[in-house]
């Protein structure tokens, strides 16, 4: 497989595609990265169907797709057609369509787009561990051929578009047995049903590759293109992170993984999977692309960044981009933490700082962390004024801190660092942008050198904050440092993105050095989009030691908050509860949201366990592969429960569901009782 996965791993550039058109809607190409996302009412349903559709084109989903499990469900949609006829609406609709090729013949003749899952179209999924010799497999994809080709025959003929729609959770027992339950299983699923249309001479193709851990999602899609650049295709790409779940944990799994692929230059219309009504979907999905189209409406009309180019060369690949692995930094110590080496990521804390009463806002945070394991292990100041020094010194001299404290100055402050190096010593961490030395002359960069020599000598440690725009004078302030023998220093980027954290991460690979991810917005909200891409986006790149969020003078514990969610969305640190829960649509079989709700109250305490909470058997089981327990519909006021794969308790009553889900997780002894 090639190494190649986008267009550069360093700088943005979007993939070229060839484009897709839904209706009117033109996916890949020249055409912006499109939003949409799916309705939960019944097909069978026209009012509401009709309403759920409306509200989502005034919303801005320039997509809408509809479940159609069965042929009752196709028999209806000429009466939704006729119906959005009347009304105006012109919104593209997409039929998804699992088990049965009969219905999606039947679709195909009143929507834009059909979405076929290849792990179920033709195949059967019974977790059935069959060893298939070549024949056997080779037969198997005859008869799948012969199943897909009338669809896509009579998709060519009617200008229907198609997605080939791969998930992790559903992969058939056929490809489970070949390739296991693996981003290349994903992947090698879709080009079966690829090859089958291309050799029909249709190409109207959008392919995904979603699942519900964004670390696997990353790695297929991945996979998925550098086989496609190996292969000579260039489909575009449907992003979604499937089961994300609810609230703000669903929106940072979401955007972990639609934003690092989007970061990658990966990526041509997004749908965000949330356990909430769908309208709540689409400003998520709006947040997420708005950067990117930007950025590439920019590339239209200015002539290509040449300088990007020429700064291109000195970056080489130094990852396996198609599996995690940590980027090796050696072992740092702060005070009493430590981080690199093999040590968990770490968080550490921005607070602002008001005098005495800084000390006890501080306890009072650990002390509110300490029963869920949200501590931070490192503190930091942000200091404007000679006089904060001081006192901020003077406290930490008595020990009114029970963790080590980082600090950075002002700029002000930053050039009378000799004037204040009494003071200095008393903070075991020092964080400084060597780009404001490096523009003034060789003697003041050379003396502030020396500084910081004798400043780490003295256990204490130095953040080298690079700027974004001079992140290749790392080589520089590595060669200084090796020079004058300073090891105790972490590297940072101040202001950056996913790929200039990941051009540092380049650069210091050879030298070993702690990285910290260091993210800070204007807002809450801003920040928890900005901080999921770029820091949980390198996490799961394996890089990053140390986590610092902040935004303007907000509050520390959200913040912590946010960065314990990162790394729990990253399974780096689990320190709650993990749920898995399906977006809902028409094959839902409860109201997911209440019930989602209603587990999360019994089982919110349960640290570092994950349930799934699925609304039918569709991706259920497969998804539940990465869950240790699940909740699954299975019929109108039916659940079975999961533990793992397997059933457990079958078509048990909705009304004791919950109960029963407990107990089991106490006879598998991973319950304890709420504090």
């Amino acid at each position: 497989m090639s190494t190649k996965y986008n267009e550069s791993p360093f700088f943005y550039r979007r993939r070229p595609t060839r484009e897709v058109k839904v209706g009117d809607v033109g996916i890949g190409g020249k055409n912006p990265i499109r939003v949409q996302s799916m309705i939960t009412s019944n097909t069978r349903d026209t009012d509401a169907s009709i309403q759920q559709i409306s509200d989502l084109e005034r919303a801005g989903s320039e997509i809408v797709r509809l479940t159609v499990p069965s042929q009752a469900d196709a028999d209806n949609l000429p009466n939704i057609r006729k119906r959005m006829k009347e009304l105006g609406l012109k919104v593209p609709l997409v039929a998804d369509i699992h088990f049965t090729p009969q219905v999606a013949l039947k679709c195909v003749e009143w929507v834009e787009k059909v979405r076929i899952n290849p792990g179920n179209f033709a195949d059967k999924k019974k977790f059935e561990i069959i060893e298939y010799t070549d024949k056997d497999y080779n037969e198997e994809l005859e008869r799948i051929e012969e199943v897909f080709t009338p669809l896509v025959l009579r998709a060519k003929e009617l200008g229907v578009a198609m997605r080939i729609g791969t998930n992790h959770g559903s992969l058939s027992d056929r490809i489970m047995n070949r390739f296991g339950d693996t981003p290349l299983g994903m992947v090698e699923s879709a080009l079966e049903f690829i090859r089958i249309a291309e050799k029909n001479s249709y190409k109207d193709i959008v392919v995904s590759m979603k699942a519900s851990n964004p670390q696997v999602m990353i790695q297929a899609y991945r996979m998925l293109v550098a086989r496609f650049y190996d292969l000579g295709m260039d489909y575009p790409l449907h992003l979604g992170v499937t089961e994300a779940g609810d609230g703000k944990d669903g929106r940072i799994k979401s955007a972990i993984g639609i934003g690092s692929l989007l970061e990658d230059g990966l990526g041509d219309t997004i749908r965000v999977s949330l356990t909430e009504d769908a309208i709540h979907e689409i400003p998520v999905a709006k947040e997420l692309v708005r950067k990117y189209n930007e950025l590439f409406l920019d590339s239209f009309t200015k002539k290509e960044n040449v300088l990007n180019k020429e700064r291109e060369t000195i970056y080489t690949e130094f990852r396996d981009p198609y599996q995690y692995s940590r980027f090796y930094s050696r072992e740092l110590t702060i005070g009493e933490t430590k981080i690199g080496d093999s040590h968990p990521v770490k968080i550490e804390s921005c607070f602002p700082f008001f005098g005495e009463g800084t000390a006890e806002e501080v306890l009072h945070l650990i002390q509110r962390g300490t029963k869920s394991g949200r501590v931070p292990e490192l503190l930091h100041f942000h200091i404007d004024s000679e006089m904060d020094l001081l006192s901020l010194g003077t406290m930490v001299r008595r020990g009114s801190f029970p963790l080590p404290v980082s600090i950075s100055l002002s700029d002000d402050l930053l050039y009378q660092y000799d004037a204040l190096a009494e003071e200095l010593y008393k903070f075991q961490k020092w964080v400084i942008s060597p780009s404001l030395f490096l523009k003034e002359s060789e003697e003041s960069w050379d003396d502030l050198l020396q500084f910081v020599s004798r400043f780490a000598k003295d256990k204490r440690s130095v953040e080298w904050s690079m700027d974004v725009s001079q992140i290749e004078q790392t080589k520089t302030v590595l060669k200084e440092c090796k020079k004058r023998k300073i090891e105790n220093i972490l590297f940072s980027v101040k202001d950056g993105d996913l790929l200039s954290v990941r051009r540092l991460a380049c650069l210091l690979q050879e030298s070993d050095y702690p990285i910290v991810l260091s993210v800070s917005g204007n807002n809450k909200e801003q920040l928890m989009y900005d901080a999921s891409i770029q820091a949980g986006g390198n996490l799961l790149d394996g890089i990053g030691d140390v986590i610092r969020l902040s935004y303007g003078d907000g509050e520390a514990e959200e913040c912590l908050h946010l960065s314990f969610d990162i790394l729990q969305a990253t399974r780096l640190r689990l320190t709650k509860t993990e749920y898995i829960s399906c977006p809902s649509c028409g094959r839902t079989m409860f109201d997911l949201q209440s019930t989602t709700a209603k587990i999360k109250e019994k089982t919110g305490h349960l640290k570092g366990v994950k349930i799934a909470v699925m609304g039918c058997i569709v991706n259920g089981p497969g998804e539940m592969a990465d869950a240790d327990f699940g909740y699954v519909g299975a019929g109108v006021g039916k659940v079975h429960l999961y533990k793992g794969k397997e059933i457990v308790k079958k078509g048990v009553s909705e009304v004791e569901a919950a109960d029963l889900l407990i107990e089991l997780i106490r006879e598998n002894g991973m319950w304890n009782d709420p504090e």
